[in-house]
């Protein structure tokens, strides 16, 4: 089993799989390795969710990276309609894969954070990679920077100099460079709400994380130290019963005493009375 592998699991078998894989690595010594595998965090359920789609759709999970594409090389260049359509064309895609995720199945948590990750890859060529990858822990791996980068919003470059003859534009084009830019300040506004929400959510599940493990480490303890109870009852149960083993012979041994005992008394009774 490789550390790729360990993300397709199902999210339950996550820790004991990385206790083996890391185990095994010590005992190939690969100490450093070993410890770097125990470090892996268990991904959250979203997380999980997102790397499972990356495995089973992948046609679906590269039509978002190819979408993302046309965003960032739309945003100042095309026309107001149609940036409007590719983020109608993101947002549908968006919420085709958190149907494949589960759709209504999911909590508004699991959802928002889900659609969280989704937006940043189409955001960035870099949080695509990340999501492509399938070895997603939380929806903040994917916040490669604290606004929303691979978007570029900065408007198209300027004439290097206008000429005082120059005719104003057109109203069309000056209504679509308004649009534009509106809706690229939009989506710079909500993606700093998005991430602003991923990395709540991220402290949130770290927090979690830990206190789960703590607990699971806890538990296991608690396991070992009834395993030894267990083994000393075991071992007192087994000389209680050698004791009683004994103490029968003892007591046959003297039933046997006694009745000779008797029986010579007889004999000694029997030679007097003749």
């Amino acid at each position: 089993m490789s550390v790729d592998d360990l993300y397709g699991l199902p999210r339950e078998e996550f820790i004991p799989a990385r206790r083996e894989l890391a185990r095994q690595a010590r005992e190939a010594g690969d100490k450093e390795g070993a410890a770097a595998i125990e470090k892996l965090a268990k991904p959250t359920t979203a997380a999980w969710l997102v790397n499972r789609l990356a495995r089973e759709h992948p046609d679906e999970i590269e039509s978002l990276v190819s979408l993302g594409d046309e965003l960032r090389e739309a945003t100042g260049n095309a026309s107001g309609s149609e940036l409007r359509a590719l983020t109608r064309q993101r947002t549908e895609l968006i919420g085709k894969l958190v149907g494949l995720a589960g759709g209504a199945k999911l909590t508004d948590a699991i959802t928002r954070e889900l659609e969280d990750m989704f937006t940043a890859a189409v955001a960035t060529p870099e949080a695509a990679e990340v999501l492509r990858a399938g070895r997603i822990t939380t929806a903040r791996d994917l916040a490669i920077a604290p606004t929303w980068p691979g978007l570029t919003l900065s408007p198209p470059s300027k004439p290097a100099a206008k000429k005082p003859a120059e005719k104003p534009k057109p109203r069309a084009k000056a209504d679509d460079e308004r649009a534009r830019k509106a809706a690229a300040r939009q989506a710079l506004a909500d993606a700093k709400a998005q991430v602003k929400a991923a990395e709540a959510e991220r402290a949130a599940a770290d927090k979690a994380i830990r206190k789960a493990e703590d607990a699971v480490t806890a538990a296991e303890k608690r396991v070992r130290d009834l395993n030894a109870e267990l083994d000393a009852a075991e071992l007192a149960e087994l000389e209680a019963r050698r004791a009683l083993q004994l103490a029968r012979r003892e007591a046959k041994e003297a039933e046997r005493a006694a009745g000779l005992a008797w029986r010579k008394m007889q004999q000694v009774e029997e030679s007097s009375g003749g």
